[in-house]
Formats: C-alpha cells, sequence, structure tokens
C-alpha cells in the first residue's frame, strides 16, 4: 500500500463551494457534529475533526449572491476561491458543491457555477459531488424529478459531476446514516481517480498570492492616505457642522440605492424590487439633523446611455433642479461584490455627466451590501477590481463608503457617512447645477474601446431584438415562476380552495406587443457585443427576479397567520411587483429607440 493511499483511509479532505446560504456551514455542522456559525474569515474557514478514527479536514470558500456571469463578480471573489482550496493541503479528496433542495435553479445559475468551479482547473469535475441541503424540506420524488428533466440546468450540472449527488436533512444532525453514506461517495470518488487527490494548479496559485501580497499592499496604502487626507479637513467640518443635509442616490437598477435609503433613514421608505420610473424623496431626523434623501431611477447597468429610458434623465435632473435647494451630495451606490470594469466606467460617467463636470467633486462612492465580504476590507476589493473602479475613486476625491443594509440598526455606519459629507462640503461648497452651461452638453466623449464596440448599426435594429428577446425572456421567467411556486407552495396552489395550476397564476403585468406587426430579424443581424450586451442585461433581471420571488414566497409560505387563498394572493402579487420594474424599463427603453431621430452611428468593428 502506498503512503498516498495509506493517508486516504486515515484522512479525508474536501472542500465546500456554493452560493450564500446554500448550506455550507450547515453541512459541515452536520459531519462534525458541530453547531458553528458561518465562516467570516481565512481563520475559521478550515475545521477539522475525528470520525471513526479518521480525520475529517473542511474547507468552507466564500459564497456569491446573484448569479449573473462570472464576468460580473468581483475579482477578489475569484481570487479568495483559489486562495481557500490552497489551505487545504495537500488538496482535497472532493469538491462538494453545495444547492438548497427547496431553492430554483436556472440555466443563468448553471452557466455561472460551472465557469465558477472551472476556475480551479477543468479537471475538476472528476472529485466533484452535488450535495442538496434542504433536503426535508421537498419531497426525495420532486428532486429525481428536476435531475431527470430533459434539457434542465440541473441536469446538465449533474451529468457534469458524472451523476454524483447527495442528499441532507440539516434538521436533523444527528442522522449519522447520511454522512456515512456521504463518506462511501467520497471514498468512490476517491477510488476512481486511483487514489489521487485534486490539485490546483501551483502556478496559478503562486500568482494570485502573490497578487494578493500586492493588493494588501497597495489598500494600506490607500487607507491611510485617505485617512490623512480627511484629517485636513476633519477640524473645518467639525466648525460647520451642517444641520440639515440632502443628498441624491445615483446608480443602476436594482444596485441598492432604495436600501442604501432606507439604511440612512433607519425606516422602509423606499420600495424596493418594483420601483417605477419616477423619482422620490424622503425625509427623516438623523443625529438630530434633518436629512432628505432623495431616490432616482437607476439606469442599465450594461446599456450605453444612449438606450437609457428618458424618464431616467428625467428623474435625476429633475431631483436636483425641483429642489428648492441643491444637495450636498451625490451618493453613487454600487454593489461591493460586482466587478467594476472598464465597461461600468464608461457607462457612469456618462450618465453622471448629464449634472456637469462640476458633480465629481460632491460625489461619495456608496459601497452597498459590504456585509457580504465580512473578511475583506473595501481598499481591497477596490485595488483588487483594478483601473477602472480605482479612477472613479479618485475623481471622487478618494471619497467611499461601505454600508452594510441587512444591519439597520447599526447607526455607526450613517453616522460616518455624514460625517464624510461634512467634510466634502466644508471642502467644497454646495453642489450647483449651471442650466445654461448643461443646457447643450454633450454626452461625455466616446472612448476608443466604446467605438470599437459598436458597428454602423440602427437603433431600431437594436429595438427589434431587444423587444423580441425581452418577450422570450418574459415568458421563460414566468414559467420558471409557476414551477417555483409549485415547487415552493405547493399545497397553496392545488388546494380546493384556490384551484389548481391548471388554471394558471394570472400575472398583472404582460410583456409588451409594441412591434408585433415588426418581422423580428435574425438574431444573426444583430452584431454580437450588442447581443452579449442584451444576454448579460436579461440574465442579471432573470437571477434579480427569481431570487426576489422566491424570497417572497418562502415568506408567505411560512406565515401561520395567513388562509390558502391569502397566501395565493400575496404569491401572484409578489410576482407582479417584481416584474413591474423590468416591464417599465423595457418597455420604456423600446419606446424610446423606436423614436425616427434615434439612430446609433459609428465605426465598424476592427477585424
Amino acid at each position: 500500500m502506498s503512503k498516498q493511499q495509506e493517508n486516504n483511509q486515515t484522512e479525508l479532505r474536501a472542500v465546500l463551494i456554493g452560493r450564500q446560504y446554500s448550506g455550507k456551514t450547515s453541512v459541515i455542522n452536520t459531519i462534525l457534529e458541530s453547531s458553528e456559525t458561518e465562516a467570516e474569515g481565512d481563520d475559521d474557514v478550515k475545521r477539522e475533526g475525528f470520525i471513526d478514527g479518521r480525520r475529517i479536514s473542511l474547507v468552507e470558500t466564500p459564497g456569491w449572491w446573484k448569479t449573473f456571469s462570472l464576468n460580473d463578480l468581483s475579482n477578489i471573489s475569484k481570487q479568495q476561491l483559489v486562495r481557500r482550496i490552497s489551505m487545504i493541503s495537500p488538496g482535497p479528496h472532493a469538491v462538494l458543491i453545495v444547492i438548497r433542495a427547496d431553492f430554483a435553479f436556472t440555466d443563468t445559475d448553471g452557466r455561472f457555477l460551472e465557469d465558477y468551479v472551472e476556475l480551479l482547473g477543468p479537471n475538476v469535475w472528476t472529485y466533484t459531488l452535488v450535495i442538496f441541503t434542504r433536503g426535508d424540506l421537498i419531497k426525495p420524488k420532486h428532486i429525481e424529478q428536476r435531475i431527470q428533466e430533459e434539457g434542465s440546468a440541473l441536469r446538465r450540472l449533474i451529468e457534469k459531476c458524472e451523476h454524483k449527488y447527495h442528499v441532507f436533512n440539516n434538521s436533523n444532525h444527528h442522522d449519522r446514516t447520511q454522512v456515512k453514506e456521504l463518506f462511501k461517495k467520497i471514498e468512490g470518488i476517491v477510488k476512481n481517480s486511483n487514489g489521487k487527490h485534486f490539485n490546483i494548479d501551483q502556478e496559478k496559485l503562486k500568482k494570485v498570492n502573490e497578487q494578493w501580497e500586492e493588493i494588501q499592499t497597495r489598500a494600506n496604502s490607500r487607507k491611510s492616505r485617505v485617512q490623512k487626507e480627511r484629517s485636513k479637513v476633519q477640524e473645518k467640518a467639525y466648525v460647520h457642522h451642517l444641520q440639515e443635509i440632502r443628498v441624491v442616490l445615483l446608480g443602476w437598477v436594482l444596485g441598492g440605492k432604495s436600501s442604501a435609503g432606507n439604511t440612512i433613514l433607519n425606516r422602509d421608505e423606499f420600495a424596493t424590487g418594483g420601483r417605477t420610473g419616477e423619482g422620490k424623496r424622503g425625509f427623516g431626523d438623523v443625529d438630530g439633523r434633518k436629512m432628505t434623501v432623495l431616490d432616482t431611477p437607476g439606469w442599465w447597468k450594461y446599456f450605453a446611455s444612449e438606450l437609457n429610458p428618458d424618464f431616467i434623465r428625467s428623474a435625476i435632473l429633475g431631483s436636483v433642479l425641483e429642489c428648492k435647494k441643491f444637495p450636498h451630495s451625490m451618493l453613487l451606490v454600487i454593489p461591493a461584490d460586482t466587478s467594476f470594469q472598464e465597461e461600468q466606467k464608461r457607462i457612469t460617467e456618462q450618465n453622471m455627466s448629464i449634472l456637469g463636470d462640476d458633480v465629481w467633486r460632491h460625489t461619495i462612492v456608496l459601497f452597498t451590501w459590504g456585509d457580504r465580504f465580512k473578511d475583506i476590507s473595501i481598499e481591497q476589493h477596490i485595488e483588487s477590481e483594478g483601473e477602472a473602479l480605482q479612477w472613479l475613486i479618485e475623481k471622487c476625491g478618494n471619497r467611499y463608503h461601505v454600508f452594510d443594509n441587512t444591519d439597520k440598526n447599526n447607526r455607526d455606519q450613517v453616522t460616518e457617512l455624514l460625517q464624510k459629507i461634512d467634510e466634502m462640503a466644508a471642502e467644497n461648497s454646495l453642489f450647483c447645477f449651471n442650466k445654461r452651461k448643461n443646457r447643450d452638453e454633450k454626452s461625455c466623449p466616446k472612448t476608443d474601446k466604446q467605438e470599437d464596440l459598436n458597428m454602423e448599426i440602427r437603433l431600431k435594429d437594436v429595438c427589434q431584438y431587444l423587444d423580441e428577446g425581452f418577450e422570450r425572456k418574459t415568458e421563460e421567467i414566468k414559467r420558471k415562476i409557476e414551477k417555483l411556486c409549485m415547487d415552493v407552495m405547493e399545497e397553496c396552489l392545488n388546494c380546493d380552495e384556490c384551484g389548481s395550476m391548471n388554471n394558471p397564476l394570472n400575472f398583472q403585468n404582460k410583456p409588451p406587443h409594441a412591434l408585433k406587426e415588426v418581422i423580428i430579424p435574425l438574431e444573426d443581424n444583430i452584431p454580437e457585443p450588442i447581443t452579449a450586451l442584451l444576454q448579460r442585461e436579461f440574465n442579471r433581471w432573470e437571477s434579480i427576479i427569481i431570487d426576489g420571488v422566491q424570497e417572497s414566497l418562502q415568506d408567505i409560505k411560512s406565515s401561520f397567520e395567513l388562509s390558502q387563498a391569502e397566501k395565493r394572493q400575496m404569491s401572484m402579487q409578489a410576482v407582479d411587483r417584481w416584474l413591474q420594474n423590468y416591464n417599465h424599463y423595457v418597455i420604456h427603453t423600446v419606446d424610446k429607440i423606436q423614436a425616427p431621430e434615434s439612430r446609433i452611428r459609428t465605426k465598424r468593428l476592427k477585424t
């Protein structure tokens, strides 16, 4: 018997991969008969124990929140995955992909997960096994049906894992049978790989570790520099302490603006996940000061500003011009767990330009969802992302702040934000929008990259594909939501009181049919870069809508005070609320693009 085979008999090592709240920590607790909370940093992600005389080593990797595409995942998230894998030496016997059995698994989830896992190397699938958590909340036959469903994302993933999967009942930590069965399946992986463990590319690991050391050095330097700059104006800000503060929230749609506004005012003032196209003001007393927060509609994340519905520009300008007094600060809201590259830099610069060049002197970058990486500083994220995000921070005079949107009781984060606004106002006075100067303002100059991205194509052509693509995607989302409702709230949707799914959910929001008389062109008629941007935006919305509906349905289902009929009605309202925002943006984008005078004239792509 070789030394490696002998070690395999006395030790079992595994790495767990999955999105946030998928149940990775619960799996580890069940295996080790422990009750630890979710891992937060490098010091507590590796856990060990002994079972039947065998050492068990388990490493929990960082989870992700929204599954749009791998390109939209922050660089630091990708680096942390590789770094965490290296913590289990000499390498894991198995890579355990953790998925909640009671949650939908969409095509977008499948594509993202495949790309994410393959960051470890193409040969990783030999060592993978899918663990379904919350198996006690769904009937075993339903899991089998989902796996066997022809063409489903879950079936493709299971096939990728060579049909290796296991179901866990996390509510019963004392059921050791399920743990023993899991060990047998992992032992099968070891046997099929001739006793070898998974080895990550050492050159790749070395490069990531070197990058991480450099990132930490630059992050510490940035933090020290910003603190030094702040100290120069803090005394002045203390003297000019603002008794009234007015802020405007800006950023892309569904980026966390409304949640940030609610955190500032310490109440649910702004609706999330289903806003209309109008800006909204909120008022309150915060730290003894009068506070006015203006929440504006977000712009498309991936589309150039020319494709924004007109109501976005009107709402942003109206938020500023309709005020009797100009705002003290623009809060540019960006999710902290999202990639910010050259594309986002260009789009952000375009959309901010409607307020004039002076706007940057009065802007603070507000990173939302800072709780998603509790062991990562915002400076490390900034340095990891690269030049585009660093440019934005420098453009705003090194002014940035982080919110944990899940902890509204943490008022210290709001107090510190107000202090930073004081400092900015003391240094730059009020923002003042010069109507005459900006009346004939031109859009932000196009970069060579932007010109190279586009072809000589009329907006009408984009409109045709956008409308056709939106209809198709909306129908897909509706079908998935109907299936989701059956899976999550089966007893509510099939009871005698409510009728059955033979009478489908009656969604109020329907896809637009503005272009029914137009012959939809083949997708090949649309340049690949434009098609890719549209698909990314569609996937982003699908992921957000499915997640939002799923969370709403789980809350409705768990309510003991509602009747079955009330649950069904609330379910439909939740779906409509999420689809409303999607419909609103796309319909107005289609209407804008259809305008006869609207036309894009750009250079052809370089070959």
